[in-house]
Protein backbone atom coordinates (compact mmCIF):
# COMPACT_ATOMS: atom_id res chain seq x y z
CA UNK A 1 0.00 0.00 0.00
CA UNK A 2 1.21 3.73 -0.96
CA UNK A 3 2.12 5.95 1.71
CA UNK A 4 -0.88 8.22 0.74
CA UNK A 5 -3.35 5.14 1.08
CA UNK A 6 -2.01 4.47 4.46
CA UNK A 7 -2.07 7.78 5.49
CA UNK A 8 -5.87 7.81 4.58
CA UNK A 9 -6.56 4.81 6.13
CA UNK A 10 -5.01 6.11 9.52
CA UNK A 11 -7.29 8.79 9.39
CA UNK A 12 -10.39 6.63 8.86
CA UNK A 13 -9.39 4.46 12.02
CA UNK A 14 -8.36 6.71 14.76
CA UNK A 15 -10.71 5.14 17.46
CA UNK A 16 -10.29 1.91 18.41
CA UNK A 17 -12.51 -0.04 21.29
CA UNK A 18 -12.06 -2.51 24.11
CA UNK A 19 -15.43 -3.45 25.07
CA UNK A 20 -16.22 -0.60 27.04
CA UNK A 21 -13.13 1.45 26.83
CA UNK A 22 -12.35 3.64 23.59
CA UNK A 23 -8.57 4.33 22.44
CA UNK A 24 -8.45 7.76 20.60
CA UNK A 25 -5.36 7.94 18.34
CA UNK A 26 -4.20 11.23 16.64
CA UNK A 27 -1.61 11.14 13.90
CA UNK A 28 -0.11 13.53 12.57
CA UNK A 29 2.56 13.99 9.72
CA UNK A 30 5.61 15.98 10.46
CA UNK A 31 6.68 19.53 9.02
CA UNK A 32 9.83 19.54 6.78
CA UNK A 33 11.85 22.72 8.06
CA UNK A 34 15.04 22.15 6.68
CA UNK A 35 15.07 24.22 3.98
CA UNK A 36 14.24 26.56 6.03
CA UNK A 37 17.00 27.19 7.96
CA UNK A 38 18.60 30.88 7.84
CA UNK A 39 21.14 29.66 5.47
CA UNK A 40 18.80 28.45 3.00
CA UNK A 41 16.79 31.53 2.87
CA UNK A 42 19.69 33.60 2.80
CA UNK A 43 21.16 31.76 -0.27
CA UNK A 44 17.63 31.66 -1.59
CA UNK A 45 17.39 35.66 -1.39
CA UNK A 46 20.27 36.50 -3.15
CA UNK A 47 19.66 34.05 -6.20
CA UNK A 48 16.18 35.32 -6.22
CA UNK A 49 18.43 39.17 -6.45
CA UNK A 50 20.75 38.12 -8.98
CA UNK A 51 17.55 36.91 -11.45
CA UNK A 52 15.63 40.16 -10.78
CA UNK A 53 18.44 42.13 -11.40
CA UNK A 54 19.26 40.18 -15.42
CA UNK A 55 15.73 40.51 -16.15
CA UNK A 56 15.21 44.28 -15.22
CA UNK A 57 18.42 44.37 -17.56
CA UNK A 58 16.55 42.51 -20.31
CA UNK A 59 13.12 44.38 -19.57
CA UNK A 60 13.97 48.07 -20.12
CA UNK A 61 11.01 48.61 -22.38
CA UNK A 62 7.73 46.55 -22.76
CA UNK A 63 7.84 44.00 -25.29
CA UNK A 64 5.13 41.64 -26.86
CA UNK A 65 5.32 38.13 -26.09
CA UNK A 66 4.29 36.93 -29.78
CA UNK A 67 3.80 32.85 -29.18
CA UNK A 68 0.89 34.62 -26.30
CA UNK A 69 -0.10 37.75 -27.08
CA UNK A 70 0.68 39.16 -23.74
CA UNK A 71 2.72 42.66 -22.63
CA UNK A 72 5.36 41.96 -20.39
CA UNK A 73 5.97 45.03 -18.82
CA UNK A 74 9.48 46.35 -17.40
CA UNK A 75 8.67 45.55 -13.54
CA UNK A 76 7.94 41.95 -15.00
CA UNK A 77 11.55 40.45 -13.52
CA UNK A 78 10.80 42.38 -9.68
CA UNK A 79 7.26 39.81 -9.60
CA UNK A 80 7.41 36.79 -7.87
CA UNK A 81 4.33 34.37 -6.83
CA UNK A 82 3.72 32.12 -3.68
CA UNK A 83 2.49 28.92 -4.20
CA UNK A 84 1.06 27.09 -0.70
CA UNK A 85 0.33 23.32 -1.91
CA UNK A 86 2.19 22.69 -4.61
CA UNK A 87 2.41 18.55 -5.97
CA UNK A 88 2.53 16.75 -9.12
CA UNK A 89 -0.12 17.95 -11.48
CA UNK A 90 -1.77 21.48 -10.84
CA UNK A 91 0.90 22.80 -8.64
CA UNK A 92 3.92 21.79 -10.84
CA UNK A 93 2.31 22.84 -14.09
CA UNK A 94 1.50 26.68 -12.35
CA UNK A 95 5.22 27.25 -10.93
CA UNK A 96 6.41 25.74 -14.42
CA UNK A 97 3.54 28.26 -16.41
CA UNK A 98 4.57 31.60 -14.02
CA UNK A 99 8.26 30.76 -14.68
CA UNK A 100 7.99 30.21 -18.20
CA UNK A 101 5.80 33.92 -18.09
CA UNK A 102 8.92 35.46 -16.27
CA UNK A 103 7.84 35.54 -12.78
CA UNK A 104 10.43 34.04 -9.61
CA UNK A 105 7.96 31.52 -7.83
CA UNK A 106 8.23 30.83 -4.09
CA UNK A 107 6.92 27.44 -3.60
CA UNK A 108 5.48 25.95 -0.41
CA UNK A 109 4.61 22.23 0.91
CA UNK A 110 4.52 20.65 3.98
CA UNK A 111 7.99 18.98 2.81
CA UNK A 112 10.27 21.29 0.70
CA UNK A 113 12.80 19.26 0.13
CA UNK A 114 10.20 16.62 -1.92
CA UNK A 115 10.09 19.70 -4.56
CA UNK A 116 13.99 19.96 -5.18
CA UNK A 117 13.78 18.09 -8.66
CA UNK A 118 11.19 21.25 -9.37
CA UNK A 119 13.00 24.09 -8.16
CA UNK A 120 16.20 22.72 -10.37
CA UNK A 121 13.94 22.25 -13.30
CA UNK A 122 13.00 26.43 -13.17
CA UNK A 123 16.26 27.13 -12.34
CA UNK A 124 18.00 25.78 -15.13
CA UNK A 125 15.39 27.01 -17.63
CA UNK A 126 16.36 30.50 -16.72
CA UNK A 127 13.49 30.97 -13.68
CA UNK A 128 14.04 31.76 -10.73
CA UNK A 129 11.89 29.24 -7.76
CA UNK A 130 12.70 28.18 -4.28
CA UNK A 131 11.23 25.98 -1.76
CA UNK A 132 9.92 26.45 1.93
CA UNK A 133 8.03 23.91 4.44
CA UNK A 134 5.25 24.83 5.84
CA UNK A 135 1.97 23.49 8.01
CA UNK A 136 -0.72 25.66 6.50
CA UNK A 137 -3.22 24.68 9.28
CA UNK A 138 -0.76 26.48 11.81
CA UNK A 139 -0.87 30.10 12.41
CA UNK A 140 2.42 29.82 13.95
CA UNK A 141 3.83 28.16 11.07
CA UNK A 142 1.90 30.39 8.30
CA UNK A 143 3.07 33.59 9.99
CA UNK A 144 6.67 32.59 10.43
CA UNK A 145 6.66 31.74 6.46
CA UNK A 146 5.21 35.19 4.95
CA UNK A 147 7.51 36.69 7.82
CA UNK A 148 10.59 34.64 5.92
CA UNK A 149 9.33 35.47 2.54
CA UNK A 150 8.82 39.15 3.22
CA UNK A 151 12.74 39.41 4.38
CA UNK A 152 13.83 36.87 1.64
CA UNK A 153 11.96 38.33 -1.53
CA UNK A 154 9.66 41.28 -0.54
CA UNK A 155 6.13 41.68 -0.96
CA UNK A 156 4.73 38.58 -3.89
CA UNK A 157 2.55 39.81 -6.12
CA UNK A 158 0.68 36.73 -6.50
CA UNK A 159 -0.46 34.48 -3.92
CA UNK A 160 -2.38 30.81 -4.77
CA UNK A 161 -3.36 28.49 -2.11
CA UNK A 162 -4.07 25.43 -3.90
CA UNK A 163 -3.99 22.72 -0.55
CA UNK A 164 -6.84 20.22 -0.65
CA UNK A 165 -7.75 17.50 1.69
CA UNK A 166 -10.51 15.18 1.30
CA UNK A 167 -11.45 11.80 3.57
CA UNK A 168 -14.86 10.42 2.21
CA UNK A 169 -16.90 9.41 4.64
CA UNK A 170 -20.97 9.67 5.84
CA UNK A 171 -22.05 12.01 8.27
CA UNK A 172 -23.12 9.51 10.87
CA UNK A 173 -19.98 7.78 10.38
CA UNK A 174 -17.21 10.72 10.70
CA UNK A 175 -14.61 10.91 13.64
CA UNK A 176 -14.31 14.82 14.95
CA UNK A 177 -10.35 14.34 14.14
CA UNK A 178 -11.12 13.34 10.80
CA UNK A 179 -14.17 16.37 9.78
CA UNK A 180 -11.02 18.97 11.42
CA UNK A 181 -8.60 17.55 9.38
CA UNK A 182 -10.42 18.31 6.10
CA UNK A 183 -12.05 22.02 7.62
CA UNK A 184 -8.25 22.75 8.76
CA UNK A 185 -6.29 21.97 4.93
CA UNK A 186 -9.68 23.21 3.18
CA UNK A 187 -10.83 26.42 5.21
CA UNK A 188 -8.41 27.34 8.18
CA UNK A 189 -5.43 27.19 5.87
CA UNK A 190 -6.92 29.33 2.92
CA UNK A 191 -7.58 31.95 5.71
CA UNK A 192 -4.76 32.11 7.46
CA UNK A 193 -2.42 32.00 4.28
CA UNK A 194 -5.12 34.81 2.56
CA UNK A 195 -5.00 36.83 5.63
CA UNK A 196 -0.93 36.78 5.82
CA UNK A 197 -0.98 37.78 2.17
CA UNK A 198 -3.52 40.39 2.48
CA UNK A 199 -1.43 42.45 5.81
CA UNK A 200 1.58 42.23 3.51
CA UNK A 201 -0.25 43.16 0.22
CA UNK A 202 -2.61 45.86 1.55
CA UNK A 203 0.14 48.52 2.00
CA UNK A 204 1.32 48.62 -1.43
CA UNK A 205 -2.42 48.64 -2.68
CA UNK A 206 -1.29 46.07 -5.30
CA UNK A 207 -1.33 42.07 -5.76
CA UNK A 208 -3.78 39.01 -6.62
CA UNK A 209 -5.02 36.71 -4.12
CA UNK A 210 -6.38 33.36 -5.79
CA UNK A 211 -8.18 30.68 -3.44
CA UNK A 212 -8.74 27.50 -5.49
CA UNK A 213 -11.44 25.42 -4.75
CA UNK A 214 -13.71 22.22 -6.54
CA UNK A 215 -17.62 21.34 -6.79
CA UNK A 216 -17.83 20.84 -3.00
CA UNK A 217 -17.50 24.71 -2.62
CA UNK A 218 -21.46 25.31 -4.31
CA UNK A 219 -22.50 21.75 -3.68
CA UNK A 220 -22.61 19.59 -1.01
CA UNK A 221 -23.01 16.20 -2.16
CA UNK A 222 -23.35 12.50 -0.35
CA UNK A 223 -19.74 10.98 1.35
CA UNK A 224 -18.45 14.53 0.35
CA UNK A 225 -18.63 16.35 4.07
CA UNK A 226 -15.01 16.70 4.56
CA UNK A 227 -14.60 18.46 1.95
CA UNK A 228 -17.95 20.43 0.89
CA UNK A 229 -17.55 22.30 5.00
CA UNK A 230 -14.06 23.46 4.54
CA UNK A 231 -14.63 24.18 0.86
CA UNK A 232 -18.14 26.09 1.27
CA UNK A 233 -15.76 28.21 4.04
CA UNK A 234 -13.32 28.68 1.39
CA UNK A 235 -15.15 30.24 -1.08
CA UNK A 236 -16.76 32.53 1.49
CA UNK A 237 -13.50 33.83 2.43
CA UNK A 238 -12.50 34.59 -0.54
CA UNK A 239 -16.33 36.55 -1.42
CA UNK A 240 -15.29 38.67 2.09
CA UNK A 241 -11.70 39.32 0.91
CA UNK A 242 -13.04 40.51 -2.43
CA UNK A 243 -15.26 43.13 -1.10
CA UNK A 244 -12.34 44.34 1.80
CA UNK A 245 -9.32 44.22 -0.79
CA UNK A 246 -10.83 45.38 -4.31
CA UNK A 247 -11.02 48.72 -3.31
CA UNK A 248 -7.33 49.05 -2.26
CA UNK A 249 -6.35 47.64 -5.40
CA UNK A 250 -5.28 43.59 -4.44
CA UNK A 251 -7.26 41.55 -6.56
CA UNK A 252 -9.12 38.39 -5.09
CA UNK A 253 -10.50 35.59 -6.54
CA UNK A 254 -11.92 31.88 -6.40
CA UNK A 255 -11.04 29.33 -9.03
CA UNK A 256 -13.40 26.56 -9.08
CA UNK A 257 -12.01 23.22 -10.64
CA UNK A 258 -15.18 21.25 -11.42
CA UNK A 259 -12.82 18.17 -13.18
CA UNK A 260 -10.97 15.63 -12.98
CA UNK A 261 -7.51 16.62 -12.89
CA UNK A 262 -4.90 14.32 -15.75
CA UNK A 263 -1.87 15.05 -17.88
CA UNK A 264 -2.28 12.06 -19.39
CA UNK A 265 -5.75 12.23 -21.11
CA UNK A 266 -5.13 10.21 -23.86
CA UNK A 267 -8.53 11.40 -25.61
CA UNK A 268 -6.98 14.99 -25.85
CA UNK A 269 -9.99 17.68 -26.35
CA UNK A 270 -12.68 15.22 -26.44
CA UNK A 271 -11.70 13.84 -23.01
CA UNK A 272 -13.58 14.17 -19.61
CA UNK A 273 -10.60 15.51 -16.97
CA UNK A 274 -8.80 18.93 -17.60
CA UNK A 275 -4.74 19.41 -18.40
CA UNK A 276 -3.00 20.70 -15.09
CA UNK A 277 -1.18 22.69 -17.79
CA UNK A 278 -4.43 24.23 -18.89
CA UNK A 279 -5.69 25.58 -15.75
CA UNK A 280 -2.59 26.75 -14.75
CA UNK A 281 -2.96 29.18 -17.76
CA UNK A 282 -6.43 30.37 -15.96
CA UNK A 283 -4.73 31.72 -13.31
CA UNK A 284 -1.78 33.76 -15.00
CA UNK A 285 -5.01 35.01 -16.67
CA UNK A 286 -6.75 35.96 -13.72
CA UNK A 287 -3.79 37.67 -12.61
CA UNK A 288 -2.90 39.36 -15.27
CA UNK A 289 -6.77 41.29 -15.40
CA UNK A 290 -6.59 44.78 -15.88
CA UNK A 291 -8.77 46.52 -12.84
CA UNK A 292 -10.82 47.38 -15.04
CA UNK A 293 -12.16 44.06 -15.49
CA UNK A 294 -11.73 42.02 -12.25
CA UNK A 295 -13.00 38.60 -12.23
CA UNK A 296 -14.33 37.44 -8.72
CA UNK A 297 -14.79 33.43 -9.60
CA UNK A 298 -13.86 31.60 -12.54
CA UNK A 299 -15.44 28.05 -12.43
CA UNK A 300 -13.52 25.58 -14.99
CA UNK A 301 -14.55 22.08 -16.07
CA UNK A 302 -14.34 19.58 -19.62
CA UNK A 303 -17.08 20.52 -22.04
CA UNK A 304 -18.42 17.09 -21.56
CA UNK A 305 -18.91 17.69 -17.44
CA UNK A 306 -22.18 17.96 -15.78
CA UNK A 307 -23.01 21.51 -14.74
CA UNK A 308 -22.35 21.42 -10.73
CA UNK A 309 -26.27 22.21 -10.62
CA UNK A 310 -27.39 18.59 -11.89
CA UNK A 311 -24.82 16.92 -9.54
Amino acid sequence: MQTNNIWRALKKTRKIRFGPVAFAFKFERSVNLTSNTRTHWKRASELHRVWRTKRTKRSDHPQTNSSRGLVTHADDGQQFAVIVGVGPGFGYSLARRLANEGIGVVLVSRNAQHLDDLVLEIRESGGFACAYGCDATSETSVLDLFSLVGKAHGVPHLVVYSLQNFGPGLVMDIEVPAFEDGWKHNCLGSFLVARSAARMMSPSGRGSIILVGSTSSIIGRAGHLNLAAGKFGQRAIAQVLARELWPVGIHVAHLLIDADISENDSEGDLGTSSDPKQIAEAVVSIHRQPKTAWTSEMDIRPWNEQFWEHC
